[in-house]
């Protein structure tokens, strides 16, 4: 038979009887304006799918990690057990939606990435993102047993990738892995998958790898647009004739003529002889 129990704080209750009822579902209930609700432990075999719920007042969200044999004394995400959960960074825990007052969330412990030790765990149930060494004065909290005799827990999977036009470089996690169609494995686990090929756009994808079947991904890379820039000339530029200086006009001057034999003389052009008569 599964115990329970309850706090008070004030004039806040929550009942035996209501507990009972959660924990038969592996419900934490948490009441945020009461104190700690613990409820009693419950025992699965390792590979089993728990069913967690509870009830949860003035907040939207649930943040859940869990602790236990051969993890992270201050906890671990329970979908990512080898993730250690940090206080202030919600990305590190299960974060789970509260609706009409009541959450839920399925603890997998099979699909861990690694063989889970039997022993007690516990699951942590808080209202802001904060792991066991920051834990506040109110959250939920349920400790269940973990035994062999459940499904296999598969540590890796297989994952086949080919690419057009082929040969393209394979990573997995910034690791090269190998050039497509290449097949390899994987742990079980999200992963970060990245294809590069010279002359092509590098693809980057989230990799899930469950450890069931063959994840086959098939992959179209898409060429990078080259675009070539044409240098046009310039037209020869005209040559520019050089403008021949003015004439300048030179105003005949005045000549003078003594009595006698004398010639008048433009330019080197005899106009005229002129013979003075002397009296």
């Amino acid at each position: 038979m599964v115990s329970s129990g309850y706090e008070e704080s004030g004039d806040c209750m929550l009942s035996s009887s209501r507990v009972r009822r959660l924990t038969a579902v592996v419900l934490i209930g948490i009441a945020l304006f009461c104190g700690t609700v613990t409820a009693g432990t419950l025992t699965y075999a390792i590979g089993d799918k728990v069913d967690l719920s509870g009830t949860a007042y003035t907040t939207n969200t649930m943040y859940l990690f869990v602790t236990g044999p051969g993890l992270d004394p201050n906890g671990v995400n329970p979908g990512q057990m080898k993730s250690p959960v940090v206080t202030g960074d919600p990305s590190t825990f299960v974060q789970v939606d509260v609706e009409n007052d009541t959450w839920s969330y399925i603890w997998n412990t099979a699909h861990q990435g690694f063989s889970l030790k039997e022993g007690t765990y516990t699951i942590y149930a808080v209202s802001q993102p904060v792991a066991k060494n920051a834990l506040p004065s109110v959250y939920g909290s349920i400790e269940i047993i973990l035994s062999q005799g459940g499904v296999s827990v598969p540590a890796s999977g297989t994952v086949s990738i080919t690419t057009s036009p082929p040969g393209a470089a394979v990573y997995i996690d910034s690791r090269f892995v190998g050039n497509a169609p290449a097949s390899l494995t994987a742990a079980v686990g999200n992963h970060t998958l990245r294809i590069e090929s010279p002359g092509y756009h590098t693809l980057v994808e989230s990799l899930p790898v469950q450890g069931a079947g063959v994840i086959t991904i098939e992959r179209i890379l898409v060429p990078v647009t080259t675009i070539t820039t044409a240098t046009i000339a310039s037209p020869p530029t005209e040559t520019s004739i050089p403008t021949p200086p003015p004439v300048s006009e030179t105003t005949p001057q005045p000549v003078s003529l003594a009595a006698g034999i004398g010639t008048l003389a433009t330019a080197g052009a005899v106009l005229f002889t002129h013979h003075a008569r002397r009296r």
